[in-house]
């Protein structure tokens, strides 16, 4: 089954968001290498049909991230050839983690901002503030900052990156978003433990939405694991009701 046009703009917009370190185009695949920081970004994912048998395709795979000293994730769309995801089954690859992609229409949802909540957004590039108040929302090491900060650096498309601050001008939720072909790719959207479910998350989107409305976008897209019901219900709430395709991993 291929996708179809609004589905296949949706893929190139959030793989255009979140960049590779290195990549590797190999006949039809695209093999993308990033230190390991997330799944997302080394992972070899689908792009169009070969030439070559897929039993070498993968050991060819294999052995790229052996090199790398990482391992061999496959990302498999629910669009794709089911003729992998059987190769990949019987070769030992066990399945992790399904994700949806959504979709918001601006025509059916005008995105607009939250009467009395203040968010700024910094088009271009994170100040220091923005990336540390994300490392500590999600747990994530110090030392990581600078490898996404690199990754960031990389992306080729407009982009804004929303804050939230509190009572005291601490940062409390963030999130941040890249333009492609008049969508909108939401990423990293984080708040501080002990500020959930006060409504930050959904501010903080909202003015993120709307500034990309403003620069022109149509609609809107975010990839969220299928399990993550709170983040799902979320993203309905702000206007996406629509999902376009899944996808899930394959791991060695």
């Amino acid at each position: 089954m291929q996708m179809d046009k609004l589905s296949a703009s949706v893929e190139e917009a959030c793989l255009n968001a979140w960049p590779a370190l290195k990549e590797i185009f190999y006949d039809g695949w695209l093999i993308r290498v990033g230190r390991g920081e997330t799944r997302r970004t080394n992972s070899v994912n689908v792009l169009g049909r070969g030439r070559y048998e897929m039993g070498e395709k993968i050991a060819y795979c294999d052995a790229v991230y052996r090199a790398h000293g990482l391992p061999t994730y496959f990302r498999i769309r629910s669009t794709d050839d089911p003729a992998l995801e059987r190769e990949l089954a019987a070769g030992g690859f066990r399945a992790e983690d399904e994700t949806r992609t959504l979709f918001m229409d601006f025509a059916r949802t005008p995105p607009m901002p939250v009467a009395g909540v203040a968010i700024e957004i910094a088009e271009g590039a994170p100040a220091a503030e923005w990336l540390e108040a994300h490392a500590r929302f999600t747990g994530r090491a110090p030392d990581t900052d600078d490898l996404r900060r690199r990754l960031l650096e990389l992306v080729a498309l407009p982009v804004a990156f929303a804050a939230a601050r509190d009572e005291a001008g601490e940062i409390v939720s963030v999130a941040y978003g890249a333009l492609h072909d008049r969508l909108v790719s939401l990423q990293w959207v984080a708040t501080a433990p002990a500020r959930r479910r006060q409504g930050l998350s959904f501010a903080t989107l909202s003015a993120l939405l709307h500034w990309a409305r403003q620069q022109g976008a149509a609609g809107a897209c975010l990839q969220v694991l299928a399990e993550n019901f709170a983040a799902i219900r979320l993203y309905e709430d702000l206007g996406f009701d629509r999902e376009l395709y899944r996808y899930h991993y394959r791991v060695r």
